[in-house]
């Protein structure tokens, strides 16, 4: 890949972000450091700051599995109310103290996210941060010269970052170019700016549009979808457990590397006497799919923006996400939608609610979001997924009963 390639930087329009001061994006999690942030962050007398921080250890070694294929090697140690030690007021007691280039690189970075491809280099947004899940401020095209300086940051955090686009498949056994590519996701996104449709139906006519390059020619009209089949249900339950898990788990705990995954699919899948495992009210679908999902105009402009994203950044197949064709890399993002709506769903249940509300989604997203960032998809994952996620019928069954 060219320099002159991976200068190009390309913006989404749709995507606005600007710094909402929530202090939300700094909980949940163990902030990691490189070892110059690290040094830089820890010879500070913190204590000497504010009383709280020299009671508590603030900093921990990350494990192998941690640390492995990334340039950290610590993190702060979460506080013992889930956040940041360092947040004080919503505001980080750091970038008070020592000015923003003091804080942990990935901060400094956060949510800016960049993914380098043959035609350049895609800029998007973690919908982490309440920022982007609300689209405050400015759009990222109109941030251009700050995302420059932001992309250098990157490249200076991660020098050896230079995904391998060179065997992009449309499916399995058929072979794709870059530029073929390019000229689907132009249909793919024209599709999606269907603002007049429902998202299902958008799902749908892309997943048709992709099956019909695939096969030369357009899927028949479809005019009895079915009820959900054991498999499509132990997938489901399957993806739920690892997207949106009962406990808060640690990296690399519950991941398509494991093998926990495959083998719950393979042995749940394959042996129909073993019985249905629930998580949560993940198990009744038939209730699920009674439960209205809101036809608010904030919540479908949320979604629409989230899966514009991942597609706009090329973080669903080929090295954007474990090497997947694009057909079940989208039929993954089509899975993701599906159960995105169950969990607010469910998230409506706990509450005693009839329906879920903004605030179940935006939950949802921001769950989604960090547990895909989290989860690695390993070769062997990547084959099971290929296998069942491939089927366009499937995806309907899906949509149609959850």
């Amino acid at each position: 890949m060219s320099t002159q390639q991976t200068e190009v930087l390309h913006l989404p329009s749709e995507i606005n972000y600007e710094c909402t001061g929530c202090g939300k994006c700094c909980g949940g999690w163990s902030v990691p450091m490189t070892q110059d942030d690290y040094e830089r962050i820890s010879e500070v007398n913190w204590g000497a700051h504010d009383a709280s921080l020299g009671l508590q250890s603030l900093f921990r070694e990350l494990k192998p599995y941690e640390s492995a294929g990334t340039p950290y090697t610590h993190a702060i140690k979460e506080g013992g109310d889930g956040h940041c030690p360092f947040l004080k007021d919503n505001l980080c007691f750091i970038h008070s103290k020592n000015g923003s280039t003091f804080k942990p690189s990935i901060c400094q970075l956060f949510p800016y996210c960049f993914n380098e491809t043959p035609s350049g280099v895609y800029a998007t947004v973690s919908f982490v941060s309440m920022g982007v899940v609300n689209n405050s401020g400015k759009s990222l095209d109109e941030q251009r010269g700050y995302l420059e300086t932001k992309l250098k940051e990157f490249k200076t955090l991660y020098p050896n970052h230079h995904p391998n686009w060179s065997n992009l498949k449309l499916a399995v056994d058929k072979q794709l170019s870059w530029d073929e590519y390019l000229e689907i996701e132009k249909e793919m996104l024209a599709l999606w700016a269907q603002r007049d449709k429902p998202l299902d139906d958008r799902f749908l006519e892309i997943s048709d549009l992709l099956v019909a390059r695939f096969k030369g020619s357009a899927p028949p009209a479809t005019s009895k979808v079915g009820r959900l089949k054991p498999l499509d249900k132990h997938l489901l339950m399957a993806l739920h457990k690892i997207y949106f898990p009962s406990k808060k788990l640690k990296r690399g705990e519950v991941d398509f590397t494991a093998g926990r995954f495959s083998s719950q699919i393979i042995l749940e899948s394959f042996y129909p006497g073993l019985k249905l495992k629930s998580i949560g009210s993940f198990h009744d679908f038939e209730a699920l799919s009674k439960i209205d999902f809101p036809k608010d105009h904030d919540v479908e402009d949320l979604i629409y923006r989230y899966f514009l994203s991942r597609i706009f950044g090329k973080l669903y197949f080929g090295a954007g996400f474990g090497q997947l064709s694009l057909i079940t890399g989208f039929h993954h993002l089509v899975a993701m939608y599906v159960l995105l709506k169950a969990n607010a769903k469910i998230l409506a249940q706990e509450r005693g609610a009839p329906g879920p509300s903004y605030v179940d989604v935006v939950q949802s997203v921001r769950t989604l979001e960090k547990r895909l960032g989290e989860t690695a998809l390993g070769g062997y994952g990547a084959a099971i997924m290929e296998l069942l996620l491939f089927s366009p019928g499937r995806m309907r069954r899906f949509i149609s009963n959850t």
